[in-house]
């Protein structure tokens, strides 16, 4: 009787103990299928990192930027969970991402052309933050007079233009250059801001276009017909 009695206790006890063994295994087992471990996405891309996490059933949520001078810009700064570490499957993967160095190189646009110097800033990743037009009787219509930041090293990539509008245009009326010598109206042309077209060869102006009296502006252009000049065959 109490053979069979001690019989019942270790036949459970040996029950009990390979049920305990098979439930710690069982869980191991489901605890080993539902991780994974977090990869190293510090200094990755944000795709190349995307890819990382795909593999492992995990996902990437960018939490922020910051600028960093060691990590370029568009790659992870940094992770908020430290890779190697086992996390649950599904679980989200917070980044910042670099924005790059914090300081710019920016050069000179003094004398160049704004179109010209659009461009430039497309390339260095800088942008225009206001432009302001003047006329101006020394530089040429649409090149830069002055920025602002000036040339080196700041930490903004914006910058402000001082723009050209070229002289201001004066309007007058165009004066008589028939029977003018053609030096003497190259130098009231000259004067005047107005370019000078001549046709034919000749000492004297015998015909002009537009006609004295007409309104003009500085900058317009005007015809003259050079010949030998009034009461003499030409």
């Amino acid at each position: 009787m109490i053979k069979t009695f001690f019989k019942i206790i270790f036949y459970f006890m040996t029950f009990l103990a390979v049920g305990v063994l098979a439930a710690y295994l069982v869980i191991k087992i489901v605890d080993v299928d539902d991780n994974s471990e977090v990869p190293l996405l510090v200094g990755k891309n944000i795709n190349e990192a995307g890819e990382l996490l795909n593999e492992r059933k995990l996902f990437m949520i960018v939490e922020g930027k910051e600028h960093s001078e060691t990590v370029r810009e568009g790659h992870i700064l940094k992770q908020n969970i430290e890779h190697g570490e086992k996390i649950r499957i599904g679980t989200e993967v917070g980044v910042i991402l670099s924005q790059g160095s914090s300081m710019y190189s920016m050069p000179s646009f003094e004398g160049q052309f704004l179109k010209d110097a659009k461009l430039t800033l497309v390339n260095l990743g800088m942008a225009i933050k206001k432009i302001t037009s003047v006329h101006s009787d020394t530089v040429e219509n649409g090149r830069i007079i002055a920025q602002r930041p000036l040339q080196g090293n700041i930490d903004s990539n914006e910058i402000n233009f001082l723009v050209s509008l070229g002289p201001y245009e004066v309007s007058y009326k165009c004066p008589s250059f028939v029977n003018m010598t053609a030096e003497d109206a190259r130098i009231v042309a000259t004067e005047l801001g107005v370019g000078l077209v001549e046709k034919d060869k000749g000492s004297r102006v015998i015909f002009q276009k537009p006609a004295a009296g007409t309104i003009i502006k500085t900058g317009d252009s005007i015809e003259i017909t050079l010949g030998r000049g009034w009461g003499m065959w030409f």
